[in-house]
């Protein structure tokens, strides 16, 4: 009853009925990134400021039920005249009013206040309306404000086109289109003059970025280079691939069963995505099955989402280098050895990387979807684009090794956990690597070296991949 109250409030109302409505017609409102809101109860949001249209902007991309709890920053002795004015703003934006003839101490109270209260907060961290596509440094009010209230995410949000809409000294404002780019949330520790620094530089580069790609001063992003670590359960990929990001200058990435992010090196603090925590909560639903046939329709789907993890951490995270456990691509073609054993071959293979990777060339009747009539499917849901790594490595260890360290975990063992299972996609595998080989880098490297051998030569070949791939392009 209460959410149905705030629902049906007249301010809400008055937004969902005649502001979003009338701002998405005269001016078009393209969003990118919602889904970082939708499933946040209180968060701080932080906008580049170049025009007056900003917060309507800003209030679009709020759930409905957010409107009347949150709170933009705005000037008094600005909105003070006529009164009208003042009482129409208050009424349909609720903001926290700064006196700017007062100490910034009484501020930022006000700002606690509200975030005590459970409500969120607008911040325009440059203080005032900027020049037109440049960001201003930002006031350390606002590393000030998160450090004080770590447990509440930080949105980065970065808009464009506001300031051609409707710029600083323009009597009225034009139809013109504008984009709002909502970064994942953010998590900061640390003193209130880094946190200020990081937030100002990490929506600086948002704006390089998107700015870059409206003017076509770009083609394409530039993409890191993904490595995937495969082999068997227990086979110490996963331990290997963090191990190797020691030897990396620059961002690094670790998807595993979790999502990591490393600078040079030492671990950094990730924001969290929904699609990671979805393939998490999906991946322990298959980890439960009790055969591989209830095994089979919960582990596609975690491939699937790690796949579409894949992409959204080069699109937010913007690493030099992702090092992933497993690969979907590679995991789900020698996965099929297990399901499909008779007709799993090397023609088999090669077809199937080909289909997984959007190559559409086979006709429907192709002898590959009568044997595997999974690819089929997945081709028809266009489920069938997944990302081919730029470099392979396959770490060999033998079956009753990695069946040896499983049991030693004492967890919970997984139908394909057993020698019978694991030899099969060891072979599996193999066959993978060596049609993988004809396309692009891989390196089989058998586990019975430390792991500091390992990862040492496993490093040197990459880097030597990385060299090949600048010298081709």
């Amino acid at each position: 009853m209460k959410r149905l109250a705030i629902l049906f409030s007249p301010c809400v109302l008055i937004h969902r009925l005649l502001i979003r409505p009338l701002v998405r017609l005269v001016f078009g409102v393209s969003i990118i990134g919602k889904e970082h809101l939708s499933r946040l109860d209180q968060f701080i949001i932080i906008a580049n400021h170049n025009s007056h249209l900003d917060i309507l902007l800003l209030f679009q991309i709020l759930q409905p039920d957010k409107i009347c709890k949150t709170h933009p920053l705005a000037a008094q002795d600005y909105f003070k005249k006529p009164a009208w004015l003042f009482k129409t703003v208050d009424f349909l934006f609720k903001p926290i009013w700064i006196d700017r003839n007062a100490g910034k101490s009484s501020t930022i109270k006000e700002i606690q206040k509200r975030l005590d209260e459970g409500r969120s907060i607008i911040i325009f961290p440059e203080g005032t309306r900027g020049e037109t596509s440049e960001i201003q440094e930002f006031k350390r009010g606002i590393g000030l404000v998160a450090k004080n209230n770590s447990n509440i995410p930080v949105i980065p949000v970065y808009l464009e086109g506001p300031e051609r809409a409707f710029p600083k000294k323009a009597l009225f404002p034009l139809p013109l289109l504008n984009h709002i780019t909502i970064s994942p949330p953010q998590i900061l520790r640390g003193k209130s003059s880094d946190i200020t620094t990081k937030l100002y530089n990490h929506l600086k580069k948002i704006a390089q970025e998107e700015q870059g790609f409206r003017q076509h001063r770009l083609d394409k992003p530039r993409k890191p280079f993904v490595i995937a670590v495969i082999g068997i359960d227990g086979c110490g990929k996963s331990t290997l691939s963090r191990h190797l990001i020691s030897f990396f200058q620059g961002e690094c990435c670790f998807i595993g069963d979790d999502l990591e992010l490393f600078s040079n090196g030492e671990p950094n603090s990730t924001q969290p995505l929904i699609t990671n925590e979805l393939r998490k909560w999906v991946g322990r639903k298959a980890k439960s099955a009790k055969d591989l046939t209830l095994y089979k329709v919960p582990k596609l789907a975690e491939l699937l989402l790690r796949d579409r993890l894949l992409s959204e951490v080069e699109r937010w995270y913007r690493p030099d280098f992702i090092f992933m456990d497993g690969s979907p691509l590679l995991n789900m073609t020698g996965w099929a050895i297990l399901y499909r054993e008779n007709f799993f071959n090397e023609e088999a293979c090669a077809k199937a990387l080909e289909v997984l990777t959007g190559n559409n060339h086979l006709p429907d009747n192709d002898s590959l979807f009568k044997q595997f009539p999974e690819l089929l499917g997945l081709r028809k849901l266009h489920l069938n684009h997944l990302t081919l790594p730029d470099a392979v490595v396959f770490l060999d260890v033998k079956p009753d090794v990695c069946v040896k360290r499983i049991l030693s975990r004492g967890e919970k063992v997984q139908p394909h956990e057993n020698i019978e299972k694991l030899t099969k996609l060891r072979n599996a595998y193999k066959l993978v690597c060596k049609v993988l080989s004809e396309k692009l880098p891989v390196l089989q490297i058998t586990g019975d070296k430390d792991l500091d051998q390992l990862a040492q030569e496993t490093a040197t070949f990459i880097k030597e991949s990385i060299g090949e791939k600048n010298a081709e392009n």
